[in-house]
């Protein structure tokens, strides 16, 4: 079933709930309602049959009593009056009219059946003759039963009619509210992975359905997105594979045109070594920026010395520095304690610094420097080389970026800013970066401190 046919079912079976609900309580309202105006006729007739009949009214025998009761009875046609006497005598104006029977009801109105048919009846106590007698008046319910008969059979009539009518119209409102939802389905069903760019019209109104299509507006966005993302890191990485692939073939084929001296072979191998080493490697940085993709790269942290890792970095690439002629100074204080991966962290500050001290002319300085605050502990990799300029400043840390000035080519492929970018993100931080040309650069991310309270596992 669709959604509109179980809204319309819903909406009648809620609405035939209400239906009946309304009719049966307008039904028990209405009998009432005429019960208690019989009631009332009752009251009033009753009063007048003691005024009739009172203190005051000349009656001298039970001849004269009947005649008066027929006289009286003369007067409403449509109710019915007895006397009863002490000696359950009963005095009625005619013989044809029915006979009640004594009740326990006292002066309250009750509804009794006589010969078939139902009489709504009051008694009260009278003192006719020097007789003590119960004066009882009643009345048909015949007319009342009628009239509700006639509402009951109107209400069974016009119920299926309002609710065939209100059906109808519930079924048309809901196509007609659902009908912004076929159209979004069939656009969402005519985006492919080939046509990513294009869009579910938003409705005029700001409603469900509008926040629906903006929220599948915003993920076909990022889908788009990521699948831009991963076409140009397939292509980039199918072309940063294609040329060692193609030294290893274009020496393995040259090694075997020609018999070759043991030397010349040596030399072939190493060759195909150093540019699979170099493959190997690229690999791997793929692989972690993959990870990192997926939300899958995890690097355990644990209580470490950030100075430590410093120093050793600073050692590691103090003699590159020296042959270029860069002065590498790493500021460090004392022992600042940090929640962090040492390897990683190691690897970052070597990306960071080697990216430095590539596009820092003869002269100049790199410096590391490590400042430790109440929020944590702020690494930074400045120099006063090249710098960057400011279109290719934003894209810096996208894969395989080939600006012309582009410091992504801290590694060989141009992978290292983004690995450290990861790296970065995985220790809850993101690195920044100031930077002007010929003003050189300064790469900076904050670490979480180690707080006192924590277990202290050194690497």
């Amino acid at each position: 079933m669709s959604i509109r046919i179980r809204l319309t079912c819903w909406y009648a079976v809620v609405l035939l709930f209400g239906l009946v609900l309304f009719g049966v309580v307008l039904s028990v309202a209405l009998e009432k309602r005429l019960v208690s105006a019989i009631d009332e006729r009752l009251a009033q007739r009753l009063r007048g049959v003691a005024t009739a009949f009172g203190p005051q009214a000349e009656i001298s025998d039970r001849a004269k009593l009947v005649d008066e009761l027929m006289e009286y009875a003369a007067e409403m046609p449509d109710g019915i009056i007895q006397l009863r006497g002490a000696g359950e005598e009963v005095l009625k104006p005619s013989e044809s009219q029915p006979t009640f029977l004594r009740t326990d009801a006292g002066a309250q109105p009750v509804t009794v059946t006589q010969e078939g048919r139902r009489y709504r009846m009051k008694t009260a106590s009278l003192t006719l003759l020097q007789e003590d007698y119960e004066a009882t008046v009643s009345q048909s319910l015949d007319e009342t039963e009628s009239v509700l008969r006639d509402f009951r059979a109107m209400l069974f009539l016009l119920i299926p009619a309002v609710l065939l009518v209100a059906s109808l119209g519930g079924y048309w409102l809901s196509l007609r509210a659902l009908r912004p939802v076929d159209a979004i389905t069939k656009v969402a069903q005519s985006i492919s992975v080939n046509n990513l760019e294009q869009r579910i019209p938003l409705p005029r109104t700001n409603d469900e359905l509008g926040r629906m299509t903006s929220a599948w507006n915003d993920v076909l966005s990022r889908l788009e997105e990521s699948v831009k993302r991963m076409r140009q890191f397939t292509g980039d990485a199918s072309h940063e594979l294609r040329t060692p692939l193609a030294v290893i073939r274009a020496t393995a084929e040259l090694a075997g045109r020609r018999e070759r001296t043991t030397e010349e072979y040596r030399q072939a191998m190493a060759s195909i070594g150093q540019v699979a080493g170099e493959m190997t490697v690229l690999t791997e940085d793929l692989l972690t920026l993959a990870r990192n993709d997926e939300g899958r790269l995890y690097l355990p942290l644990a209580a470490m010395d950030l100075s430590q890792v410093v120093s050793a970095v600073v050692a590691q690439c103090e003699v590159a520095a020296l042959e270029k002629g860069v002065a590498l100074e790493g500021r460090v204080s004392d022992s600042i304690l940090i929640n962090g991966n040492a390897t990683s962290l190691r690897r970052l500050l070597l990306i960071l610094v080697d990216n430095a001290v590539r596009h820092t002319p003869a002269g100049g300085w790199v410096r590391i420097g490590v400042t430790a605050g109440s929020d944590g502990a702020s690494l930074s990799v400045a120099d006063n080389g090249e710098g960057i300029g400011g279109t290719a400043l934003p894209h810096i840390f996208e894969r395989f970026y080939s600006g012309s000035v582009s410091r992504s080519e801290a590694s060989s492929h141009g992978l290292g800013l983004s690995i450290a970018q990861a790296i970065a993100q995985a220790h809850g931080s993101a690195i920044e970066v100031t930077s002007a040309p010929g003003a050189g650069s300064k790469f900076s991310c904050l670490l979480k401190k180690l707080s006192s309270s924590e277990n202290l596992h050194l690497y």
